[in-house]
């Protein structure tokens, strides 16, 4: 599952990728924890995916999404690049990462069949 928000528009600018505001406060688009229960409770994603900064939105404070998500077994894909090249249906996505022992994630290469 992932969101295509168009957000991968302001990639060039890292001033408007990341969405910060004149208090330095992060906004950008992110999976809302309601959505992420409905998604834990009503379908079988192993993963959800964004391509911004986080799979919670910007300005979160309690990283919801985060804490209910990967805790379930599941995983999280954040920043991944050329999703608005991506149909909304009919691809496949394949992950591949390398182990990080001990680590809380690191790089992937990440590509769609469509």
């Amino acid at each position: 599952m992932a969101i295509n928000s168009g957000w991968s528009k302001k990639a060039e600018n890292t001033a408007d990728f990341t969405g910060r505001d004149d208090n330095r406060v992060m906004h950008f688009p992110g999976f809302h924890i309601e959505a992420t229960q409905m998604l834990l409770e009503e379908s079988s994603a192993v993963a959800i995916a964004v391509h911004t900064l986080s799979l919670d939105y910007g300005p979160s404070q309690d990283i919801a999404t985060h804490y209910a998500w990967l805790p379930a077994g599941r995983y999280g894909i954040e920043n991944l690049a050329n999703l608005d090249a991506v149909p909304a249906n009919g691809a496949t996505v394949i992950v591949g990462a390398p182990k990080t022992k001990g680590g809380s994630g690191g790089p992937a290469r990440i590509f769609a069949a469509i």
